[in-house]
Parts: structure tokens; sequence; C-alpha cells
């Protein structure tokens, strides 16, 4: 492939014998975008001219000079001979690899060029290009980088429990006094506050708070607002947990990420994450690649992305006496009107509408596991936990368990994110500048649909209270669910915990009915999901097929799926 752009550049852009100039011309940017460089249109004298930026970030006007700049640096960077290798940032930081997008790995998917001109914009439509501009800013896709090793001096090897988290935000103090009421208030068993748990005063072993709470001889299955501060202050752990939770949601309203982008539509394909020349959706922020979507050029008129148009008639146009309804389980749309037509939808009249029985009871019984903790054997648990703050972290917005479970379900979600904080890189996307990871574990929503997590749950394996593993997952209806996110401590592992949960995971989805679990691997791990948890390769052809769902995936990743075998 390098071939083609010294010899385009030694020919001056004609062609070799019995070849065409277009092809020529087609293998030479094809080399470039590969390298790397970065292709965008800027308006000079009423015409768009193509733009050719190095990832050293110099500027050419002329594919000739885009060639003769590269034949330089890589010259320069091999002492005058030989190819330089473009390294990226991926998912294996200490493993340099030439950047792939999806399309590339997966080469049934249908390919994305983004330095493949378009066709001109049809009646305004608009399509997404870096403004004109000397030094335009690159574009690249969210990545995550993996932990290979433990923060030296960290608190992260701490345990990773409520008393710890506490600890850890100054609101209890190593070996505390407190002591567990009876329903009068009076003591039962008295107490010091440790890591692991409560040392109790009378036998000196340490209990995790649900043992003590047992250790005292009750069975109100209530350790956290039971167990009281001897401090005078007559504050539970619940309490102790709402102070954190209280202080965590009073950031001023400026210091807040934003959901938005003064470019307005985004900046990248919302099915292959790669940046470029994207065709952009009338109705959110969404921006594709036209070959991402299916499509040979721009459309003439409004253009409405996948997840936008109707489930059932594909198309995304509202008329003056139609609306569209959202399911509350997997958030396709659909036409009130089509559903109308649906003689079998009964469902289209409630607050909490769902496109089928099969995403209603999918809801249910997800909202059911939610919260309750699952012993599995050898001292472990496993809990699913959904956020139950607003998208803007003003508070709760809805606690039928009350409040004091509230705040424990924080409290988890919190250590689950130190969990994830231990073995991945901080990461923000480029869109809203927020924390990646933390926008995951708390659900957080966004106009953009790639950016959209509000259909996230936590699931988290604890040994004996101490939160050793964490996985995030989605379920988009009976057809697929995504486990995006798997983490497991550096002190826990190759102990069986990752597999413990994968499978308590992957067993209740399949009662669900869930056919498919879907996860973007780590290359160097795909082996271990391929040959450990009997995951495959997702070919192109097969992702192509899910274009209406937003999964969230990641530079360098590769999508391997995973049938279930499901119990409805």
């Amino acid at each position: 492939m390098a071939d083609a752009v010294f010899n385009w550049y030694k020919n001056g852009g004609t062609a070799e014998p019995g070849t065409k100039r277009s092809e020529t011309t087609l293998q030479a940017k094809k080399h470039l975008s590969s390298m790397g460089w970065v292709f965008w249109y800027a308006q000079k004298n009423g015409r768009q001219e193509l733009r050719y930026q190095s990832p050293q970030g110099k500027v050419y006007y002329t594919l000739k000079a885009a060639c003769k700049g590269y034949i330089d640096e890589t010259s320069g960077a091999e002492g005058g001979g030989g190819m330089a290798v473009a390294v990226a940032a991926d998912l294996e930081p200490k493993k340099p690899l030439k950047r792939k997008s999806l399309t590339q790995e997966n080469p049934a998917f249908p390919k994305s060029l983004p330095f493949k001109s378009l066709p001109p914009p049809k009646r305004g439509k608009k399509v997404r290009k870096q403004e004109n501009q000397a030094e335009p800013r690159v574009i690249k896709r969210e990545s995550i980088r993996i932990r290979e090793h433990l923060v030296p001096n960290s608190s992260h090897r701490n345990p990773r429990t409520v008393l710890s988290w506490l600890i850890d935000n100054n609101v209890v103090s190593i070996l505390g006094k407190v002591y567990y009421r009876n329903k009068a208030g009076n003591p039962l068993m008295r107490g010091r506050i440790t890591r692991t748990g409560i040392q109790c005063d009378c036998c000196f072993r340490v209990f995790a708070l649900t043992a003590f709470e047992a250790h005292a001889g009750s069975t109100n299955h209530r350790p956290a607002a039971n167990i009281i501060l001897d401090d005078g202050s007559g504050r539970s752990l619940s309490d102790c947990q709402r102070q954190v939770h209280d202080s965590m949601m009073t950031i001023p309203t400026s210091a807040k990420k934003g959901d938005s982008n003064p470019r307005g539509s985004d900046d990248v394909c919302s099915a292959c994450c790669d940046g470029g020349e994207l065709i952009c959706c009338d109705r959110c922020p969404s921006a594709f690649h036209v070959n991402c979507v299916g499509l040979k050029e721009v459309p003439d008129g409004d253009w409405f992305c996948p997840s936008c148009c109707c489930g059932i008639c594909c198309i995304g146009t509202v008329s003056d006496d139609d609306n569209f309804l959202s399911c509350q389980q997997c958030e396709c749309k659909f036409h009130i009107g089509c559903l109308k037509l649906k003689e079998s939808n009964e469902l289209a009249g409630k607050n909490n509408w769902f496109c089928s029985h099969s995403c209603e009871n999918i809801f249910s019984s997800l909202q059911n596991l939610t919260g309750k903790p699952i012993p599995v054997g050898n001292n472990l648990t496993w809990t699913l936990l959904k956020s139950k703050a607003s998208s803007n972290g003003d508070g709760y917005t809805d606690c039928p368990d009350g409040l004091d479970s509230c705040a424990e379900n924080h409290s988890k979600l919190n250590i689950a994110l130190d969990v994830m904080h231990e073995c991945f890189e901080p990461s923000k996307d480029s869109y809203t500048g927020r924390d990646l990871v933390e926008a995951v574990i708390f659900s957080q929503g966004s106009k953009l649909k790639r950016l959209n997590f509000k259909g996230f749950y936590i699931a988290v394996l604890e040994e004996n209270n101490d939160l050793v593993s964490v996985a995030t997952v989605r379920v988009h209806g009976d057809i697929v669910a995504e486990m995006s996110l798997v983490a497991t401590r550096f002190s826990h592992r190759r102990r069986g915990m990752c597999r413990a949960l994968v499978d308590e995971l992957e067993k209740n989805l399949a009662k669900l009915g869930v056919q498919k679990l879907i996860l973007p691997a780590v290359p160097a791990a795909v082996d271990t999901w391929v040959n450990g948890f009997g995951f495959s390769h997702m070919t192109g052809d097969e992702r192509s097929k899910l274009l209406q769902y937003t999964l969230l995936d990641f530079q360098g990743s590769i999508m391997c799926q995973k049938p279930l075998k499901t119990e409805l």
C-alpha cells in the first residue's frame, strides 16, 4: 500500500500502465488515512477544496504535496530509509498497534472511508466537515486504557466495602465506636469500625455488616440503618451514606459537565466511531459515514438515523396528527399510528410504554432483581444495581425502597466506580468531556445516542461485603444485551471472580429470554473470551443488523458475541 504513495508522487498523479488513475489516487489516500492522516474540506473562492493533515499537524493543499510530505516525514523518522509505523492509543498501551477501525478488523462490515469525498449536499443537506481553519483539530474515537499494574501507594489496596468508602470520605473514623440497636433503640451489640467490617467488642472477631447484624441476634436485614455511631450524634451508617451522597450532589452547576457540544452534531460516526465526512441526523446530534448506514449518497430532503426511525415502518418523519413512542426497555421508537394498526398492541396507553410483552417482562424482571444481594456460594453474593439519580445529578428521582436503600445503592455504585478506576485509566468522551466510565456507572443520559447510558445496569460481585468484580450491562430487549466494561480488582484476580459474575449474568439474561450477549474485547483478551467464556468474533454483517441499537464501543476493541440458551 505504501508503494501507491511513492508511485503517485513519482508519476505526478498519472496512473501506471494498466491501472486507472482513480484507483491509484484511491490507494494513495487509503494508505495516508491508515497512517493517521486526516482529510477535510475548506472553502476557497466559493469552492470546496480538500486538505491533508499529517499526524504531526502539518497541512498540505494538494495530494502531491501530501505524498511528498509523507515521504519526507517517513524518511526522516527512519534515518533516511524505511517506513515509519503510525502508533495510536489502543486498549493495550504496552503493545503498540497501528490504528484500526472496526471496518478494518471486520472486512464484511460496510466500509467507511473518511478520505472519500461525498457527493455535494442536496437541498441544503447537512454534512459534517471540519471547519476551514489553519490547524483543524484531529477527531479521535473514545478509547479506554487498561492498567497493567496497581498504582503504588494508592487507596486501591484497601478493601472495597461501604465502611472503607465512608472512611475515605472522612465521614466515619477507623476504630470509631458503634452499636447495633433493637427496635426500641437499645444497644444489642457493640463494636468498632474497621475497613473490612465491625470488630465485635465481646469476641474481637471482625464481621461484615450483615454478619454483625446476625451476630447481634437481629433478623431485620437492615444493618446500615440500625448500626449507630456511638459518638452522641445518633447517626446511623445509612445517615452517613446519605451525608456523602448529599455532599456529592451539591457540586456547583458551573462545575458540572453539560450535555452539549458547541459544534452541534457529533464529530464521529456513531456506527464505527471514526471521524471524517459525516451525514447528520435531522432529529438528533448523531452523525454517520454514508457507507456505514448502507447509503450510496446523501439523500434528498431530511434524513433520520436508524435510532430515530419507526421500528415498524422504518420511516423517521412524523405527521401533524402522529407522534413517536419510545420503548422503556429497548428504547426503540414507534409511530403511534403504526402501533394502532397492530391488533396485538395493548400497551400504548401506559405511562411506561413497552413495544412488546417481552420488553415489559424484561423491564419488570430487572426491576425485581435490582438491589437484592443473591448468594452464589463460597461467601460470594452478586447484586444488580441501577442509579436512581436524575441524569443531571440533582438528586433521586425514584426511591420506592426508601432513602436508606437509595443511599446504600449510591454508595455501592461509587465503590464500583473505584474498582473500575483501579483497572482502567481515566477516559473522557470527546463530545461532553464527561468521565466515560463514571457516566456508564451512574447511567447518565445524553441527547447524543452513543453517549446515552440511561439503560445501563451495574452487576457487582462481593466476597464478605468486599466488592471484588464489576460488570456493566445493558439489555436491548430480547434480541441482544451488551456487557461493555468488566473489571476485577488486582488482589482478587486468578480466583475465578470474573467467571462467577459473568456466569450469573448469563444465567439471568437467559432466563429473561435474551438471545445474545456481546462485548467489546481488548485485543490481548480476545482468546480468553473466546476459549474460556465461549464467545466468538462478531462479523461485520452480524453487527450491521444491530444498527438500530446503539452499542458502546472503544478504539481498538474487537466485538465478540455469545448466543444464550434462553429458557423462555
